[in-house]
């Protein structure tokens, strides 16, 4: 039993590390440069931004017919933690993702897991359009998944950083 447990974990992992998105870095400074009067001129609320940006999700994969997302409440921890991980390190990443979805997986029985992040978007329409035009993190939004949770965490200057956790839970 316990060697089909772990043959299944790193089946999982296998597929995890395969649809992970990524950004580039030079798709990132353009990202920074071209919101960057945006953030400083307006107040982010970042229940608000969640809120809103979960919904403009759900409503976009219901557009090309694919089912909504439900939250994850048991999961946002993990999404909320690793905004906090990436303010503190002043970057984005996917940075102890193998770590984090192995977690996943075993407190919630998911068969595939993902996620998309981002930073420093002021408003929920500019975090999904700039999801939407990478091709990745497209591919992760519209994806086969049941469940996510998506957490906005603000660093000490207000700037957003979004974190996206993709389920695929039977």
């Amino acid at each position: 039993m316990k060697k089909l447990s772990t043959a299944a974990i790193t089946a999982v992992l296998a597929i995890i590390l395969i649809t992970c998105s990524k950004s580039s870095a030079t798709s990132e400074q353009e990202i920074i440069a071209n919101n960057q009067e945006s953030i400083s001129k307006a107040e982010v609320n970042a229940s608000q931004l969640e809120t809103e940006l979960l919904d403009m999700i759900n409503e976009h994969r219901a557009s090309i017919g694919v089912d909504a997302l439900k939250a994850s409440s048991e999961v946002y921890p993990f999404a909320e933690d690793h905004n906090s991980y990436m303010i503190a390190q002043n970057k984005l990443s996917h940075d102890n993702f193998e770590s984090r979805a192995a977690q996943i997986t075993v407190r919630t029985d998911a068969i595939r897991i993902a996620e998309n992040v981002a930073r420093h978007y002021s408003s929920a329409q500019l975090a999904l359009s700039g999801w939407l035009e990478s091709s990745d993190h497209k591919g992760t939004l519209e994806g086969n998944y049941t469940h996510t949770a998506l957490s906005v965490v603000l660093d000490k200057e207000g700037r957003p950083y979004f974190t996206q956790i993709f389920m695929l839970v039977e």
